[in-house]
């Protein structure tokens, strides 16, 4: 069931376009919209627990809030749901796998629920973490990107960026953030194991956006680089998973780079992006050729 339905358009014109194809269709299946009900040309909107706008995407204060005053959970059901809003906002929080992992431990079936100190801990981490989530720019296919990935004991991050230039620095604006947590057995890895399989998860993970497309892998192991680059240089014990998902990514089109582990620290979330303002069009122009027929709304 479709509640709510969001348009958009780098243009006033494409935004006009795309809104008469809609209005089309909804006609051409003999559905209409309740005109009371609809807005038009927006700069922003919020849709679903979040605000978009021309700059990106970006949590309500309404959403945000509701974590952040949530209360500490009594029994595996309250954390669940606690851990189901998390995911909810999880593209816009780094590295949240790992914060919450003490948390994702505990609603396990064969543990018992006992609150301590470190879960007090991890719940305060994460709703500190909601609270200061990011601006994800909307991701534009003819922008250059980059695929910034990290390791931990205890799971795996990445982040999808584009690469600007805005006042003669260059940025990387973040598109959106992933982590998963690592299994029991992922966990024994030796380190280098462990940052090839955040390389191998984070691709994967962002697959719709990354296949038939030229991008940088950014990482902080230097051992990757050759690993995971043209040449594939693995040797000894790196030749077994790590050859696996080498040669598994090799559908991809990328280059690896090296990174101070000082300097990554996740994509730039700039609270300002350079827009183009579009020109100011009258809703009533919009929808009169529409609503004038009365065929496409209801009143």
């Amino acid at each position: 069931m479709v509640d709510d339905v969001c348009l958009s358009g780098d243009t006033p014109e494409e935004h006009f376009a795309n809104l008469a194809e809609f209005l089309y269709r909804l006609y051409a299946c003999g559905l209409k919209a309740n005109l009371s009900k609809c807005s038009f040309y927006k700069d922003e909107v919020r849709f679903l627990g979040k605000i978009v706008d021309r700059r990106g995407v970006r949590l309500d204060t309404s959403t945000t809030d509701a974590i952040i005053k949530m209360p500490a959970p009594k029994d595996k059901s309250q954390l669940r749901s606690f851990l189901g809003f998390l995911s909810y906002v999880s593209k816009h929080i780094p590295d949240l796998r790992s914060a919450r992992a003490p948390l994702d431990y505990l609603i396990k079936p064969d543990i018992k629920f006992i609150w301590d100190i470190n879960h007090g801990e991890a719940f305060t981490k994460c709703k500190q973490l909601a609270g200061n989530s990011a601006l994800l720019t909307h991701f534009d296919p003819t922008k250059p990107i980059v695929l910034t990935t990290d390791a931990s004991p205890y799971g795996v991050g990445a982040c999808l960026s584009h690469k600007v230039v805005i006042n003669n620095k260059t940025r990387l604006l973040p598109i959106a953030y992933a982590s998963a947590s690592l299994k029991d057995a992922q966990r024994n890895y030796a380190q280098v194991d462990r940052e090839g399989l955040g390389v191998f998860w984070g691709i994967n993970n962002f697959r719709q956006y990354l296949l038939c497309s030229n991008f940088e892998l950014h990482t902080d192991c230097s051992a990757l680089v050759k690993i995971f680059g043209p040449k594939n240089n693995l040797q000894g014990c790196a030749a077994g998973r790590l050859s696996r998902w080498a040669t598994s990514l090799m559908e991809y089109s990328f280059t690896v780079k090296h990174i101070k582990g000082s300097s990554n620290n996740t994509a730039d979330s700039l609270s300002r992006l350079p827009v183009v303002t579009p020109g100011t069009v009258s809703a009533i122009s919009i929808v009169a050729r529409y609503f004038q027929y009365g065929f496409a709304f209801r009143y």
